[in-house]
Formats: structure tokens, C-alpha cells, sequence
């Protein structure tokens, strides 16, 4: 696709500069930043209580956001390593658990069988979406601490929000990353660590502060300039 476009808008510069060495002439190649982001400055958020009745269950002291897809150049890791996050989760205290589930492939399958599972055993702490929806979704990360998995979205949208995101293994390898992420290894003990320095006065004082690498909202202003100034 890159090598039939004539105009490139990207989401950051350096994602501009890898379309410059694919040939692409600079002079044609725009950094806009991401598009997800104008969500969140378009639509009203639903406030906490709003949110809470439009999901049917209440939030906790501490909250977190679970995706976790499989990786695709990786077979029959999935159950294994989405077991791996389920027991550290289940470890967690004081902490509600909103599950979205994972694609619809042969492993997704598995992992979305592996919530069913937990949830209902679970239901006191935890809940399950197929998916949430635009609104829902982005009003999710007001109220969250975290997201938690392997989903882009910790990587696009929660910085947005001064939230964190704990990205396990490597199924966002060679993405930018905000401030916001924390890097960690599909077992037990790694994502462990990674929710105690979630929670630590450290990093909670410093996502606070974290700027998001794919803007901050306004690409299609961008892009319908740059258009119009096309010749």
C-alpha cells in the first residue's frame, strides 16, 4: 500500500523516516500523528456512574483493563502465557478486572474460553465484553489504572489518558512507546513485577506527567491541509 500512495501521513517521525527509506520522497511523507487519539477530544466521556451502569458492575479501589490477543508468529503459546496473566491477576487485591476478548482465530478462541472460565468463577471482582464500543472503551481508561495485555491501545490511547500500560511479550516489539509502558515477559513472576511498579509511587508520579508520542488529537486538521495544499 505504501508503494502505490503518493502522499504518506504518519503517526511520528520516526515512523516517517522508515517510509523515506522505503523510497518515498520527503517532500510527500507528513508526520500527523495518530488518529485513535481524535477520539478522545471528540466525544463526552461517560462519567464514572454512567459508565459503571452502562457495564453493569462496579469499579474497585483499583481497576484494570485486560486484551490479550495472540501473537501470530507464535503457535500454541497463547494458553499458556494468557494462564501466566491470569494468575498473576487473580493475585492482585482490591482490584476489578474488566475483560475485552481477544480476536476470533484458533488461539483466540482459546484465550476467550480461558476468560469465560475465569469470570464466572470470578464475577464478584471481574467482567467480560465482547467488546465495549468506541465510548465505553475510551471512558474505560478514565477510570482504570491500567492497561493490561498486548493490545496497541496501551500504546496509543492510554497515554492520553496518564494511565499505565503493561505490555507483555512481544507482540507490540518494535512500537513506540510513551512513558506510560511497562515492558514485561508473558510469565508469572514478570508480570508480577510489573503491577508492583505499576503501583509504586515512582511511576505513578511520573505517568502523570508522560506526553503521548502520537499527539495530542488533531491529525485530520493535519491531513486536510496538507491536501489542500497539493498540487
Amino acid at each position: 500500500i505504501t508503494k502505490m500512495s503518493h502522499i504518506h501521513f504518519t503517526a511520528t517521525e520516526e515512523y516517517r523516516n522508515r517510509v523515506i527509506q522505503l523510497g518515498e520522497h520527503p517532500n510527500r511523507v507528513f508526520v500527523v500523528g495518530g488518529m485513535g487519539i481524535e477520539n478522545i477530544n471528540r466525544l463526552e466521556l461517560l462519567t464514572k456512574k454512567k459508565f459503571e451502569k452502562s457495564i453493569d458492575f462496579k469499579l474497585n479501589k483499583n481497576n484494570i483493563l485486560v486484551t490479550f490477543h495472540p501473537v501470530t508468529l507464535e503457535t500454541g503459546t497463547a494458553k499458556i502465557q494468557f494462564q501466566e496473566l491470569l494468575d498473576a491477576i487473580d493475585e492482585l487485591k482490591e482490584t476489578n478486572i474488566i475483560f475485552t476478548k481477544a480476536n476470533s482465530d484458533t488461539d483466540g478462541r482459546i484465550i476467550n474460553k480461558m476468560i469465560d472460565k475465569y469470570v464466572a468463577g470470578n464475577n464478584n471482582k471481574s467482567a467480560l465484553f465482547d467488546s465495549l464500543g468506541q465510548l465505553r472503551y475510551l471512558s474505560a481508561l478514565k477510570y482504570v489504572d491500567a492497561v493490561v495485555g498486548n493490545s496497541s491501545s496501551g500504546l496509543l490511547e492510554a497515554p492520553s489518558f496518564k494511565i499505565g500500560s503493561i505490555n507483555i511479550g512481544d507482540r507490540q516489539k518494535g512500537r513506540i512507546k510513551a512513558d506510560n509502558v511497562i515492558d514485561c515477559l508473558p510469565d508469572k513472576a514478570s508480570i508480577k513485577n510489573a503491577f508492583k511498579r505499576l503501583y509504586s509511587k515512582e511511576f505513578q508520579s511520573a505517568v502523570k506527567n508522560c506526553d503521548n508520542p502520537f499527539g495530542d488529537g488533531y491529525s485530520s486538521k493535519i491531513i486536510v491541509k496538507v491536501l489542500k495544499n497539493q498540487k
